[in-house]
């Protein structure tokens, strides 16, 4: 099974419903402050970038080096990169781009989202290898 995998099934218990709440109240005001700075969708794209690049390091570092600190993953993983990261908001964001006439930008979006968020998440798990 993959790191994901492994890490999503450690944590599902009743101690990890606290954890996840937490996290996901700090991820989502997270979320909100780059929104009210950075225009949507392009707050969007920051906060998913970001998130995988997050979540690559929380991976390495939590499911696959630490695979008993659930707790830990819990309010980091699900947590607060499920709550600062939002495929939905991306996805209605592309609509709203299109709607309004602007559908070069919609398909500019989708790529950046994936032509960073990729690569983000690759270098995360990278940088978690290499952290001590």
């Amino acid at each position: 099974m993959s790191a994901v995998g492994d890490a999503a099934d450690a944590a599902p218990g009743r101690g990890a419903l606290g954890p996840v709440l937490v996290g996901g109240m700090a991820g989502t005001a997270l979320r909100l402050a780059v929104a009210a700075v950075i225009p949507l969708p392009w707050a969007t794209l920051a906060v998913n970038v970001a998130g995988a690049l997050l979540l690559g390091v929380l991976v390495e570092r939590l499911a696959v080096r630490a695979p008993n600190r659930t707790r830990a993953w819990s309010l980091l993983g699900p947590g607060l990169c499920g709550a600062l990261t939002t495929f939905s908001a991306l996805q209605l964001e592309a609509v709203e781009l299109v709607r309004d006439g602007s559908a070069k930008s919609a398909v500019l979006y989708l790529a950046a989202t994936l032509c960073l968020g990729l690569p983000a998440a690759a270098v995360g798990r990278r940088i978690g290898r290499m952290v001590a």
